[in-house]
């Protein structure tokens, strides 16, 4: 038998009619009829014994119907797991992040989609560049977030923002009354640099060599958040994105907007050409709308 026969002979075991388990079951009652009549044919026993137009279970159909009923309590088990999954309420979600996102973005983000995905299960990796978009590429992860990555034809990237990058220097420093700061400003102090990734230097370094200023970092560090923290003790100034700037852990230092204008992009990086999960979706949703609120504090 299979599960629709086993769930027409518990309808019709319940209610003793054919007519009300038609009824609860959404079909005719000469299909419930065919279908017990196939079943007993199939089983070579009868499950009902007629009387007075009611329909009185066999032992038979007893014992068949209790050795079933682990399957039914596995059906309502898998029918409440897809409503939960439909709604977002559980399920699984694999994020991989650079570090400076790891630590000035994700964290927020986190917190809003878990409020409103509070059964699913959460796991985030931290790694450079070149990692992340094969973490990606090879389905480890769901969705990946970083600044300016390279291009690669089995990924697509969704832009999140557009970020200004900016100088961030203690609160003491004369940088810090400037209304911006350009290469020239930075020619005698010690510059702490980030080689987070390839082309956000080089977009860095095409700012120094339109100024005329020689660049020559006194510190190279690998992520931009870990040049902001050598700036928290005192070693020099440092360029790097407005969100990881915004961080709250940067609070004691000043962020000065960077001249010339240079900007780069943060996205979210998925699979190509594959279908996003809701989840993947709503978390890529709630990155969008944490970095618009960021900035337009930021920028205020």
């Amino acid at each position: 038998m299979n599960l629709r026969q086993l769930e027409i002979l518990r309808a019709v075991m319940r209610t003793r009619s054919t007519v009300a388990a038609a009824k609860d079951l959404g079909m005719s009652q000469p299909a419930v009829s065919n279908a017990i009549k196939h079943a007993e044919t199939t089983l070579g026993f009868l499950l009902f014994d007629r009387v007075n137009k009611r329909m009185i279970p066999t032992q038979e159909a007893q014992i068949l119907l209790a050795e079933a009923e682990p399957l039914f309590l596995m059906q309502d088990l898998i029918s409440q797991t897809a409503a939960h999954l439909r709604a977002g309420r559980k399920g699984r979600m694999r994020i991989i992040a650079t570090s400076e996102l790891s630590e000035s973005l994700l964290p927020q983000v986190v917190a809003r989609f878990s409020r409103d995905h509070c059964g699913v299960e959460i796991s985030l990796e931290t790694q450079r560049l070149d990692d992340l978009l094969e973490y990606v590429e090879t389905g480890v992860v769901d969705v990946g977030f970083a600044m300016e990555p390279h291009p690669r034809p089995t990924l697509d990237y969704l832009p999140l923002a557009q970020l200004d990058m900016v100088c961030t220097c203690p609160a003491d420093s004369p940088l810090a009354q400037l209304s911006f700061v350009s290469p020239t400003d930075l020619r005698d102090m010690p510059l702490i640099n980030a080689r987070t990734s390839s082309r956000i230097s080089s977009l860095i370094q095409e700012a120094f060599r339109r100024s005329a200023v020689n660049f020559a970092p006194a510190i190279e560090v690998r992520f931009m958040n870990v040049a902001g923290h050598f700036v928290e003790e005192g070693l020099g100034v440092t360029i790097m994105d407005e969100l990881t700037a915004s961080s709250t852990r940067y609070s004691r230092l000043r962020s000065i907007p960077f001249k010339p204008k240079t900007e780069v992009t943060v996205s979210a990086v998925v699979p190509a050409g594959r279908m996003q999960q809701r989840l993947t979706q709503s978390l890529i949703r709630h990155a969008r709308e944490e970095i618009a609120a960021r900035i337009a504090v930021a920028r205020q």
